[in-house]
C-alpha cells in the first residue's frame, strides 16, 4: 500500500541557535550569553578549512528562565556580538512509502530504476555508465547519507561503508580526537555517539541505492558497486522518526570535517533555518536534496532544505515507470532541478534484507550515487561542474516539462560523457 506522510516541525522549548559575528576565541567570548539569559550548550564546527567564508561561529543555548526566553531573546539579538538568533527545530521524516560495451551484474534484479527491462526505457542507463566506471572503495569519493543510519553489518553494503581512519575499533577512546568516541564507520548526530545503526530502514533503503555492492550474486546493486559510504544519523529511534535543526548542523560539520564529497539528503520539512542553509552553502561538498512527498508546487510551497539557495547541490523529483511524474512527488519549474526513479524501488533494508519503498527519498540516492561515479572519472570537478553535468545531460521528457528545471530525468550514462568531455 502506497502512504504519505507529510514532514511536520515544531519549536524545541528555550532552545535556540545563535550566529555570532565573530569566531571564538575562549571561553570568555561567550560570558555574555549568561548575562543575556542563556546557557551555552554547543559550539558547532565549521572550520574555514572545511566551510570556507563560513563567518562567526554557531552556537546552541538554552534559556536559563524559561518563563522569560522570549524578553531574553529580543535582549540577545540586540546584543552587537549576534549576527541573529533562531529557535531550534524539531524536523519528521517524511516520504511516501510502499514496504514490502555496457555491464550486467548479477544481481541487479528488479531494478527499474537502473535498467528497465520490462518496459519504457525510463531508466538511468547504468549498464553503460558502468562501462565507464563503477565507482571505487579505494580512492572514490565519500558519499555521506545523512539519514535514519545505517545497517552497518548488512552483507550488500558492509565493504562500501566508509571506514575513519583516525579510529581504532571498540576501544573505547577517541583516538582521532574529534570528539566522538568509535566512530569508525560514520556518526550518530542525534544522539551524539558512534553508533549511527539504523532503527527505521529508511538510511539503509537509501544507502542500498547508492552503493549496494556489485556483482557479489546478492541482493542488490548500487549505482556504484564499489564506494565509500559514510552513514550519519540525524533522526532519533523513535517509530516515526525525528530530528532537529541543531542534530543536522552537526550532521553537516561532521560530513565537511571528515571529508564527504557529496552529502544525500532524503529529508525534509519545517521552516526555514539561516544556518542550516549556510552550513550547505558553505560546505565543499555538493549536496542531493529530496524535493519532497506533498504533491505541491515547491515555486510556490518552500520545502527545505530542497529550497535552499544553494549553488553547490540539486534538487530532485521522483518518476514512476511510465517515465511521469510520481503521483506524491513535489515539483518546481524553478526549484527542484531533475527528476529520477522513486517509486517502487527495490533496495537494502536492516536485518540483512531487502524491501521496497517509494518517495523523493528513492530518488534522492540515485542522483547522489551518479555523482559519486562522476568524481570516481575525475576527482577535480568543481561543485559547479557536477551540478552542470548532471542536469546537462538530462533525458528530456515532455512529461516532465515545466515540473522541474531542467524538463528531464536523469542518466547516468550521459552524465559520465560530459565528465569525459573534462577529462
Amino acid at each position: 500500500m502506497l502512504t504519505q506522510t507529510g514532514a511536520s516541525y515544531a519549536p524545541i522549548s528555550n532552545r535556540y541557535i545563535v550566529s555570532l559575528k565573530d569566531r571564538i576565541h575562549s571561553q570568555q567570548d561567550l560570558e555574555f550569553l549568561q548575562e543575556d539569559g542563556f546557557r551555552h550548550l554547543e559550539t558547532f564546527q565549521f572550520p574555514e578549512e572545511h566551510f570556507p567564508g563560513f563567518g562567526g561561529d554557531l552556537v546552541l543555548v538554552e534559556a536559563v528562565d524559561p518563563a522569560r526566553a522570549q524578553s531574553a531573546l529580543s535582549q540577545l539579538e540586540r546584543d552587537e556580538r549576534v549576527d541573529y538568533a533562531e529557535q531550534d527545530q524539531e524536523i519528521s521524516l517524511s516520504l511516501a512509502e510502499r514496504q514490502s560495451d555496457t555491464r550486467t551484474p548479477d544481481d541487479l534484479g528488479s531494478l527499474w530504476g537502473l535498467h528497465n527491462r520490462w518496459g519504457k526505457q525510463i531508466d538511468i542507463d547504468a549498464p553503460q555508465a558502468w562501462s565507464k566506471t563503477v565507482g571505487s572503495r579505494s580512492n572514490g569519493p565519500i558519499i555521506a547519507v545523512l539519514d535514519t543510519g545505517i545497517d552497518a553489518d548488512h552483507p550488500d553494503l558492509a565493504a562500501n561503508l566508509w571506514t575513519n581512519p583516525g579510529e581504532i575499533p571498540g576501544n573505547g577512546k577517541d583516538d582521532d580526537g574529534n570528539g566522538v568516541v568509535d566512530d569508525v564507520h560514520g556518526y550518530n548526530a542525534y544522539y551524539q555517539n558512534g553508533d549511527p545503526d539504523d532503527k527505521d530502514g529508511h538510511g539503509t533503503h537509501c544507502a542500498g541505492t547508492i552503493g549496494a555492492v556489485g556483482n557479489n550474486g546478492i541482493g542488490v546493486v548500487g549505482v556504484n558497486w564499489e564506494a565509500r559510504i559514510m552513514p550519519i544519523k540525524i533522526f532519533n529511534n523513535k517509530e516515526k522518526p525525528r530530528t532537529s535543526t541543531s542534530a543536522v548542523l552537526r550532521g553537516i560539520s561532521y560530513a565537511g570535517r571528515h571529508g564527504a564529497r557529496v552529502t544525500s539528503n532524503s529529508w525534509g520539512g519545517g521552516g526555514r533555518s539561516r544556518s542550516t542553509e549556510r552550513a550547505f552553502q558553505k560546505s565543499k561538498a555538493f549536496h542531493v536534496f529530496a524535493a519532497g512527498n506533498d504533491t505541491k508546487d515547491n515555486d510556490e510551497h518552500s520545502h527545505y532544505p530542497s529550497n535552499y539557495d544553494v549553488s553547490n547541490g540539486v534538487a530532485v523529483a521522483s518518476i514512476d515507470r511510465s517515465g511521469g511524474l510520481s503521483s506524491f512527488s513535489n515539483f518546481g519549474r524553478q526549484t527542484v532541478d531533475l527528476a529520477a526513479p522513486g517509486s517502487s524501488i527495490y533496495s537494502t533494508v536492516p536485518d540483512d534484507s531487502y524491501g521496497y519503498k517509494s518517495g523523493t527519498s528513492m530518488a534522492t540516492p540515485h542522483v547522489s550515487g551518479v555523482a559519486g561515479l562522476m568524481l570516481t572519472m575525475n576527482p577535480n570537478l568543481t561543485n559547479e561542474e557536477i551540478r552542470e553535468g548532471l542536469l546537462n545531460s538530462v533525458e528530456a521528457s515532455s512529461d516532465l516539462e515545466g515540473k522541474v528545471l531542467t524538463g528531464g530525468r536523469l542518466n547516468a550514462h550521459k552524465a559520465l560523457q560530459e565528465v569525459e568531455k573534462r577529462l
